[in-house]
């Protein structure tokens, strides 16, 4: 029986890492003919998103997978027969066919003019608006494409906020090594300390990452979970002990809500309509409660160098890497690093390695669209 040929859609970048996981898990996969189609991502163009994953991940998967051929394009190793290449390049065939086509990405207009999908064209987010809600994100440039296999009956897609359920385990980060594991701590941290940048291209989608009201709050829902893992108290005692802790020069929750208020203002003023301010606000101000108090925690930073991260009155925003993080913030990040395990469910949402898992049962005769979190890492933890 011929291998099933799969094309995915991606925007590996720089910013995250769940591409990365998604292709390594896909490569891991039994006789499958996959393509990867590198769309680029957040100012990183495809070709340098391309150049990124064979650079920073992909020997890592060779050597997992215990193969040593490195070719610049295409591998034929077992588990899979695996190829990349840009969208520029894919647009460049007259007419381009596979069985499965996965997006996990915006699609930049491209509308699929020279693509046939045989089987499925499988979407990570909701192909309808969900009401009272926004766009996934990966709708951006993609309608044409969706309505094009819509009318064709192959759409399938998997919603957004379902995909944002699906989190890490201990078992689950154990199957990542190397810069897989290094990167995935990092960009933990990176998302639960830095917020996105007002000015971001896709600063519509800033609101509903901190208030689960606006959106899916994933980074909220990541704050909550660490910081109650940290701190042994939810938000609403930390706010109660606000006297003492200030006493303490632990806490300042006016400095956190003016941050959380500015940045408010900021997004507005870069043409973004909030739906829910002032929850918002409230939200953004417990995320920087917990942050200020887990950066200070006297087991890690002495006493005499605790400082009010936010007494400038602004947030961090995730454009740092890992060689230019806040000085600020370096306490957190060292006390982050030594805990990693204890804090992996408090770690972002796994959204496209759960749109490869739904991918590959769907292959395999199994719908696994509406598998709970608890189904999702009790099999794909054997997938690898």
């Amino acid at each position: 029986m011929a291998s099933p040929i799969v094309h995915v859609f991606t925007d590996v970048g720089v910013k995250d890492i769940d591409d990365e996981l998604l292709i390594m898990y896909l490569i891991s996969q039994k006789n499958v003919d996959l393509t990867f189609v590198f769309m680029g991502s957040d100012g990183v163009s495809p070709s340098d998103a391309l150049a990124h994953w064979i650079r920073e991940y992909e020997p890592t998967v060779l050597s997992t997978i215990h193969c040593t051929q490195v070719t610049v394009k295409s591998h034929s190793f077992l588990p899979s027969k695996v190829s990349y290449m840009t969208i520029s390049e894919y647009k460049e065939y007259d007419a381009v066919a596979c069985d499965y086509a996965l997006q996990i990405a915006p699609m930049s207009g491209y509308a699929g003019e020279n693509l046939t999908v045989r089987e499925k064209y499988i979407f990570a987010g909701d192909y309808a608006t969900p009401e009272g809600g926004r766009d996934s994100f990966n709708k951006q440039g993609a309608q044409d494409i969706l309505d094009r296999f819509q009318s064709q009956d192959k759409l399938i897609d998997i919603p957004s906020a379902h995909m944002a359920k699906m989190r890490f385990n201990k078992t689950l980060f154990s199957k990542f090594s190397g810069n897989f594991h290094d990167n995935i701590v990092f960009t933990a941290f990176m998302l639960a300390f830095g917020r996105m940048s007002p000015t971001h291209p896709a600063n519509k989608f800033a609101e509903g990452l901190i208030n689960p009201n606006a959106g899916r709050g994933a980074n909220y829902s990541s704050v909550m979970k660490m910081g109650f893992e940290l701190q042994g108290v939810n938000i609403d005692s930390l706010r109660g002990m606000e006297n003492t802790l200030s006493e303490m020069s632990l806490l300042n929750i006016k400095s956190c809500e003016l941050a959380a208020t500015n940045y408010c203002d900021t997004l507005e003023a870069n043409g973004v309509t909030l739906k829910d301010r002032d929850g918002t606000i409230k939200c953004l101000t417990d995320i920087n409660i917990y942050l200020q108090s887990i950066n200070n925690q006297s087991e890690f930073t002495p006493a005499s160098e605790r400082v009010d991260i936010f007494k400038n009155g602004s947030v961090f925003t995730s454009d740092f890497d890992i060689n230019s993080m806040p000085h600020e913030i370096l306490p957190a990040w060292e006390f982050f690093k030594e805990n990693a395990e204890a804090l992996t469910e408090s770690f972002n949402p796994v959204y496209d390695l759960f749109a490869g898992y739904v991918l590959m049962g769907i292959i395999n005769g199994e719908n696994r669209v509406t598998h709970t979190p608890e189904e999702f890492l009790a099999n794909i933890v054997g997938e690898f």
